[in-house]
């Protein structure tokens, strides 16, 4: 049942939003439309308890196999579009060695998979990270220019 959600909030429709030069910016469409996601109750913040609950839809999503942890392969080939997005704007390199730096974060205890736990743990960490103020919540803004995922995707995929 979890799986099935976060393939239908990840599937969803994503309109571009322009970049600072007028073009449409689909990455940045599509870490908007996670935030929207994450907002679960839609005040316009992201709190902890959301950005789990964000993190545990998600991860069956990323473990294609289903086997309960996620492969570095698995992450990188990971359906949500960034590797298609990186792939037209020719950055297949950039985006497979940021990739591989955040998997080298998530996976704390180095074992080449990324448990639901330390998935989690990695999300909550990148929560704490963007939550500038300390308020315990994430604005639109913190979560897209502060939480770990985006500003690494946000530089694999930006000349």
């Amino acid at each position: 049942m979890m799986r099935l959600i976060a393939l239908i909030l990840l599937a969803a429709p994503v309109a571009a939003q322009e970049s600072y030069d007028g073009t449409p910016d689909y990455g940045r469409a599509m870490v908007e439309r996670m935030a929207e996601t994450a907002d679960a109750d839609g005040d316009g913040r992201i709190s902890y308890p959301e950005v789990d609950a964000l993190a545990k839809a998600v991860f069956p999503s990323i473990d294609a196999d289903g086997d309960g942890a996620v492969t570095r392969d698995e992450m990188v080939g990971w359906e949500y579009g960034f590797a298609d997005l990186a792939a037209f704007r020719g950055r297949d390199e950039a985006f497979r060695a940021t990739v591989n730096v955040v998997f080298d974060i998530f996976d704390r205890d180095d074992d080449g998979r990324v448990t639901p736990s330390e998935h989690v743990a990695a999300a909550a960490h990148s929560a704490r990270y963007a939550d500038r103020d300390g308020d315990g919540t994430l604005s639109r803004e913190e979560y897209l220019s502060g939480f770990i995922f985006n500003i690494a995707m946000r530089n694999a995929l930006v000349r």
